[in-house]
């Protein structure tokens, strides 16, 4: 096991790290372009497709033993291509995530280095932290001494923050060996091994050491380079999505006010009980009314639980055109900045697949509130929702050599189902104020909660044509039991 030295540590740069990965990037994009290029003009063609195929002809041009064996040939050579090139992300993954790792380690012992200094003490070059000898006037000055007591017990903190930096560095450091000595060759050789490129794949995956935390996971996926989000993506898509690396990286919600403030603060009494019951009948009137989600999160609200509740953003979608609309001005405001940034971050690459994170600002313009006469149900379900429209710009190259930009994105939306005074709204017929449903959360007979949705993915095919309509319904199953969100308002 190798040890980091402190003065190694102190004085090391990193920047041939960050050279070295970047190499490897613009290799992995060059075997995968020539491995597209024998696929499309080599092995195709051999086969009776592709854009070379003679016209009209759909057998293969070539047959007999020596078309077979070449067939066979180029597609393995064609496969181990492929296979290097996740090989070659995994080594760029691996010396990005130890450069990131040594660079955080550097900055946390710099810092405690001049800490210390500020104190007055000396660090040496192999880690030694001395104070200066009290001088003979104050060494038998009782304050003098327990002075000089805290400064050196306040020292032994930054000490240990050192320590802790030269450990983490070391652990960077031979993980970055476990990972680089894993990427065996032999094992992505389609000819001797059938899953090479998925054992090049998991490769990848290990080198960039996936997190399973969301919160976790928002962060290494922000963090990743480029190259490898995109070859991470193209391996395997669907994983990631369903782990959610198109949600916001930046932004986190949080309630816009305290709504009907503490819960429980006192004992119910009848006009409370009479409250409730009201509020039942009236959730009977409203799923009648076809108002099924007022009704949903209505009785939530009642459950009395404070758990969040999941809303079916899909539905949402396809209920009101002019959410939709919404949508597609988010995204037509920013296409243009996303897709510049992309296609610089792909000139960076050398011409190699990438992918960047994106998101819309979170902001009040943004936000979007439901028509109470177009649609009454999501109106008094949710009323207006904070929206923010996250995911990922990616930029491949395409047959002609020329970069393809596209984006995959999902609708994020957020709400307080909270009761705030001077508001009120009609259900079937009958006023609610928030008044009277905030008594419910004060007496503990109801409490208010956390709404939150993400629809599908979709793709946004660009200012000249409409988005792809997902046809499933979003996370509405995650949690259908009975629930119920407050009417809505005009603002929450």
């Amino acid at each position: 096991m190798t040890v980091v030295t402190f003065a190694l540590l102190r004085h090391a740069s990193f920047d041939s790290i960050e050279h070295a990965g970047g190499t490897w990037n613009g290799l992995s994009g060059h075997l995968e372009h020539v491995a597209g290029q024998m696929r499309s003009g080599v092995l195709q063609p051999l086969t009776g497709g592709g854009p070379y195929a003679a016209p009209g002809t759909g057998d293969r041009p070539w047959t007999g033993a020596a078309a077979d064996e070449a067939v066979r040939e180029i597609g393995l050579l064609t496969d181990e291509l492929h296979a290097f090139h996740y090989e070659a992300l995994a080594v760029s993954a691996a010396l990005h995530r130890a450069g990131k790792s040594f660079a955080e380690a550097q900055q946390k012992l710099l810092r405690a280095i001049g800490d210390a200094e500020a104190l007055g003490a000396t660090v040496a070059e192999n880690g030694t932290v001395t104070l200066p000898d009290l001088p003979p006037e104050e060494r038998n000055d009782p304050e003098a001494i327990a002075y000089q007591k805290r400064k050196w017990d306040e020292l032994q903190q930054h000490v240990q923050a050192m320590t802790a930096a030269l450990t983490a560095a070391t652990e960077a450091d031979n993980a970055m060996a476990v990972a680089l000595r894993a990427l065996d060759p032999t094992e992505v050789d389609p000819a001797t091994h059938p899953d090479a490129v998925r054992n090049a794949v998991t490769d990848l995956e290990a080198a960039t050491g996936m997190p399973t935390d969301p919160k976790a996971l928002k962060d290494w996926w922000a963090a990743l380079d480029p190259a490898v989000r995109a070859g991470l993506l193209a391996a395997d898509s669907d994983k990631l999505i369903k782990a959610g690396i198109l949600g916001p990286t930046e932004y986190e919600w949080k309630a816009p006010n305290d709504g009907a403030r503490p819960y429980h603060v006192r004992e119910p009494g009848a006009e409370e009980y009479a409250i409730q019951m009201e509020t039942y009948g009236l959730v009977a009137g409203g799923t009648l009314f076809q108002n099924e989600d007022a009704a949903r999160h209505m009785l939530h609200y009642l459950d009395n639980t404070g758990e969040p509740l999941t809303v079916d953003v899909d539905r949402m979608l396809r209920d009101d055109p002019k959410f939709r609309a919404h949508v597609d001005g988010l995204l037509a405001a920013r296409e243009a900045e996303w897709r510049q940034t992309a296609l610089d971050a792909y000139q960076k690459a050398g011409g190699a697949p990438v992918a960047i994170p994106v998101e819309t600002v979170r902001n009040r313009p943004n936000d979007f509130t439901f028509n109470e006469n177009q649609q009454p149900n999501w109106f008094h379900a949710i009323g207006s929702q904070g929206c923010v429209v996250s995911g990922v710009v990616t930029v491949n190259p395409g047959p002609d050599g020329k970069p393809v930009v596209s984006t995959r994105y999902q609708v994020n939306v957020w709400d307080r189902y909270n009761w705030d005074k001077g508001k009120s709204t009609d259900i079937a017929g009958t006023n609610i104020t928030d008044a009277d449903m905030a008594k419910l959360h004060q007496a503990g007979l109801a409490q208010e909660y956390d709404i939150t949705g993400r629809s599908s993915a979709m793709t946004w095919s660009g200012s000249g044509g409409a988005p792809m309509r997902p046809d499933s319904s979003g996370e509405r199953n995650a949690d259908r039991e009975g629930t119920v969100t407050d009417p809505g308002r005009d603002s929450r």
